[in-house]
């Protein structure tokens, strides 16, 4: 089955869903260019007041489909991170509903977002193939921010994902569901959320970036610089 990125509305909530089963929802460069281009829509749409982003049937997303060609993994690397670019500074409410796996740029769209409403089994991580380059779209530039160097070391490096219960525990994971819920849960969240005056919430999502003292574009060519000096693979 061909990744593709379905566009629906629950009253002012604008879900998109990475739909590619067969592949665990993996998204591919034309997925991601879709996305770009619905975002940019949605931001200048005042009928859309918040955003979910979800996965067809069991998984979030596990990860970017891409070929072996080193100058087309570059490509769909930089697609990502402008998409997670976005999703940073959408001036509406994002929230992940995650179910089953997010992996690599799965992992990184979840983190990516504002807020995490997530299935009891669902898991997070960095795959194998992405140990030693983790050029994922920002997972390494997200988690610091919010856990102790050892919980950092062992997303990294183990490639053994992590329960959902864990990272709720940790404060990444805003809310857990029962398995089959997260996505009710998310529209729920995000029509409460659609009444906040649209010029506070941007105003707010301002704030909070500036706080970080290391930009996401800066960390952005530390990951392209590591995609380029190490072994390619699937991002």
């Amino acid at each position: 089955m061909t990744a593709e990125l379905k566009a629906s509305r629950n009253d002012a909530t604008l879900i998109l869903t990475f739909a590619n089963p067969g592949q665990r929802n993996a998204v591919d460069s034309n997925v991601l260019a879709a996305a770009i281009e619905t975002l940019s829509k949605a931001e200048r749409d005042d009928s859309v007041r918040a955003l979910v982003l979800t996965g067809a049937e069991r998984d979030f997303c596990g990860g970017v489909e891409v070929g072996k060609d080193l100058a087309t993994q570059i490509a769909a690397l930089e697609a990502l991170q402008n998409l997670i670019d976005m999703l940073r500074s959408f001036p509406k409410p994002v929230i992940a509903a995650v179910e089953g796996v997010a992996l690599d740029a799965g992992f990184s769209l979840a983190l990516g977002c504002d807020l995490i409403v997530a299935g009891q089994n669902a898991a997070f991580g960095i795959s194998p193939s992405q140990v030693g380059t983790w050029a994922v779209g920002g997972a390494g530039w997200f988690l610091p921010k919010s856990l102790p160097p050892q919980w950092v070391a062992e997303i990294l490096l183990d490639a053994a994902p992590l329960p959902a219960a864990r990272l709720h525990g940790s404060g990444i994971i805003n809310r857990l569901t029962s398995d089959g819920d997260a996505l009710d849960k998310a529209l729920a969240w995000g029509e409460q959320l659609a009444t906040t005056t649209p010029a506070a919430f941007e105003q707010f999502k301002t704030l909070l970036a500036s706080a970080s003292s290391t930009t996401l574009t800066e960390y952005f060519s530390l990951e392209r610089h590591a995609l380029l000096t190490k072994r390619p693979g699937a991002i």
